[in-house]
Formats: structure tokens, C-alpha cells, sequence
């Protein structure tokens, strides 16, 4: 038996259809969080070979972060369920953020190959953890 037998196409009603754009639009919400984390598996590479870190400390500027994310997330979003304000619960949460994101995505490559190993670890790890955590 084929699996096409098993699958049957359904077709969506016009009025449930979803634009590209909007879809589009939906999408680029969630492009700066999969940035850093597909930018540091490449740029572990150059970690590695350009400025000597030790590829251990380039591993955990990996794994840190997502530690750090699973400590604060639930804390954030406890403090944004019980937000009140007059633009909503999250609104003022996203503006600022995003404002600090770009502001930290960017600051996160300034980085000398000049400075110690040890600087360069905590530049990156603080950086990226205070993008993960807008």
C-alpha cells in the first residue's frame, strides 16, 4: 500500500485561506530568535580558529543561554500575565525588547581578536543572553 492512500487533500474554505504576506509577516516575528542560534554554530568555527577560544567554551556558549532561558522565561511570563497597563499585557514588553535585541544582536559581534579568551567568552555569553532574554 502507498502512503497516498492513506493521506486525502483537504481543501480550506477561502475565507480561512491566510495570505503570503501575512504569513510572511508572521514568520519574520521568530527570524531574531532562530538568528543567534543558527549564527553561533557557525560562528563557533571562527570562536575557534580566529580568536583561540577553546572549543569547550564555545560549546557552552551554546548551551548557557537556553539554561539561562529555562531559569528566566517562567518568570518573565509570570510577570507579563500579571501585567496591567493601558497598551496590554505584553505589548510594552515587545517594544522594548525588540529595541534591545537589535541593539544587543548588534553588539554582540564587536568583538578584537586582540582580547583574552576569557573576555571573549563572557562578551559573547552575556551578550547572548541578554538577547535571548529581551
Amino acid at each position: 500500500m502507498h502512503l497516498n492512500q492513506y493521506m486525502s487533500h483537504y481543501d480550506t474554505a477561502a475565507k480561512d485561506r491566510i495570505p503570503f504576506g501575512e504569513k510572511a509577516a508572521y514568520g519574520t516575528g521568530t527570524l531574531v530568535l532562530n538568528l543567534l542560534p543558527a549564527a553561533l554554530g557557525i560562528f563557533a568555527f571562527f570562536l575557534i580558529t580566529a580568536f583561540g577560544v577553546d572549543p569547550i567554551l564555545a560549546g557552552l556558549l551554546g548551551g548557557l543561554p537556553r539554561l539561562f532561558d529555562a531559569i528566566t522565561d517562567p518568570i518573565m511570563g509570570f510577570i507579563t500575565d500579571n501585567t496591567k497597563s493601558r497598551w496590554g499585557r505584553r505589548r510594552p514588553y515587545i517594544v522594548v525588547g525588540a529595541i534591545l535585541s537589535g541593539t544587543c544582536f548588534a553588539l554582540l559581534w564587536q568583538l578584537d581578536p586582540a582580547n583574552s579568551q576569557n573576555y571573549t567568552f563572557w562578551y559573547i555569553l552575556l551578550f547572548s543572553m541578554a538577547l535571548h532574554h529581551r
